[in-house]
């Protein structure tokens, strides 16, 4: 019993300091998945207690996100917020999805609809 006990004891520890080493350095991201029938040409991540978008960081940077396909995107903006709100805009829909409240700090995900 006693090496169960230290072996749990370990990975508590790994897991705090892995958690707090990705909060220290701002390493957040977000699995995104476009199940429109769309092309993503732009992706935005603000955080949830901003009032504006930050419309200057296209986390695609010029790729494309076509219908089916799935991306992780990381966020390194240097802030320890966690939670995000998110917009993709889809070409040929003439129209914006968004997400709100993306938990980033613990591998979030979004579906767009």
């Amino acid at each position: 019993m006693k090496p169960l006990r230290y072996l749990f004891a370990i990975l508590v520890i790994f897991g705090v300091t892995r958690a707090t080493s990705a909060l220290a350095h701002g390493s957040k991201s977000v699995v995104v998945t476009n199940n429109t029938a769309y092309t993503m040409t732009n992706f935005y991540a603000s955080p949830s207690s901003s009032s504006d978008w930050s419309s200057s960081t296209d986390l695609l940077a010029g790729q494309t996100l076509a219908p089916g396909q799935q991306t992780t995107f990381n966020i390194n903006d240097g802030t320890h917020h966690c939670h995000y709100d998110l917009m993709a805009i889809l070409y040929g829909a003439a129209q914006y999805a968004y997400q709100y409240e993306v938990d980033t700090c613990d591998g979030g995900s979004w579906a767009v609809p």
